[in-house]
């Protein structure tokens, strides 16, 4: 009587810190997920895809589907998965990896542990060197608004006690950054996955001029609703 065969498969996933990439990040990225793979798996399992006006497109070529015009200077989503196969189990072993704005997804699987060790810190390892600077923002935002909420209660009550109309202008920056980063949804700006197709001027991006004028509000409004009144 033939012995019952048990097949064990070991999975690894986890979520990615914000990433800034490039073009050619993406290509590097492409070349790590596919290294372990064969040529017959990469034609015939490798898809990369994206989102273009709602609709969702596929490729099995990274440059292929990077040259595509209407994907614009920039883009959030992009996912790759591939497979491969042995004799014995079929299907052996699979990388899916999803870039959106609210996340950055890692999933490996395999029938040898080590290689699905191995190959998710491959990836990880070099999405760790394309962290976003704008990262602090996004895993502490829920602190970020606390503090501001602080702060503009504070000035409330300060405006309150001083009694003058003036001292309430100086809240309307305030209250405006409060809205924006309770109501706004903010990975719009600054999304976990920034991949950037064309160089453009890395000083005047819109995640960086929004956090110099976020930065700004917040230093008048406790220079001029916290510090000065307390000095007249």
């Amino acid at each position: 009587m033939a012995k019952d065969r048990v097949e064990k498969r070991y999975e690894k996933h986890g979520r990615i810190k914000p990433c800034v990439l490039t073009r050619d990040d993406i290509l590097a990225l492409t070349a790590i997920i596919q290294r372990t793979f064969t040529k017959p798996e990469i034609d015939r399992y490798f898809r990369i895809s994206t989102v273009l006006n709602h609709t969702r497109v596929f490729s099995n070529s990274a440059e292929h589907i990077l040259s595509l015009e209407e994907l614009g200077d920039r883009i959030a989503d992009l996912s790759f998965w591939i497979e491969g196969w042995d004799q014995k189990t079929r299907f052996d072993k699979n990388i899916l990896l999803d870039f959106s704005k609210y996340s950055i997804q890692l999933n490996v699987e395999g029938t040898d542990p080590v290689w699905v060790y191995d190959t998710y810190n491959s990836i990880t390892n070099y999405l760790k060197n394309k962290t976003a600077w704008y990262c602090p923002i996004i895993l502490m935002e829920k602190v970020i608004v606390f503090f501001i909420t602080i702060i503009l209660i504070v000035n409330i009550i300060i405006a309150v006690k001083k009694g003058a109309s003036s001292y309430y202008l100086d809240k309307l920056g305030l209250v405006a950054l409060w809205m924006f980063l309770v109501f706004y949804d903010t990975r719009k700006i600054w999304p976990y996955s920034n991949i950037r197709l064309q160089e453009d001027n890395i000083y005047l991006t819109r995640e960086n001029v929004s956090m110099m004028v976020m930065i700004l509000v917040v230093i008048l409004a406790i220079i001029g609703g916290t510090i000065l009144p307390f000095r007249r």
